[in-house]
């Protein structure tokens, strides 16, 4: 090999390895996102279905809170039971009367 291969190959090195580790640096930098989440009370919803509802009633309002869940699942939401929250801002419970 000659001089002049050596320094070329010396430049690339150099140039691919400083690319890297810019690269690597830069993504190092951003912030990590945090998911949004929503947490839902299941047994305060129960305790506002009527009472003597029937069977097909308690599966109606199931079925759309199932739905109202899906939706908010899509729109990248992790949605919780508040059973198994130990501590949320109050703004991260959704108000029974949006199911």
């Amino acid at each position: 090999m000659d001089f002049k291969s050596i320094l070329l190959a010396a430049f690339l090195g150099g140039g691919v390895g400083a690319a890297s580790i810019y690269f690597a640096l830069e993504n190092k930098n951003e912030a990590p996102q945090v998911p949004s989440i929503a947490v839902v009370d299941f047994a305060k919803m129960a305790m506002q279905y009527p009472d003597g509802a029937t069977p097909e009633q308690v599966e109606d309002m199931m079925s759309r809170t199932k739905i109202a869940i899906d939706k908010l699942k899509d729109a990248g939401y992790i949605v919780l039971d508040s059973g198994a929250v130990v501590a949320a801002p109050e703004d991260s419970y959704l108000p029974e009367d949006l199911f």
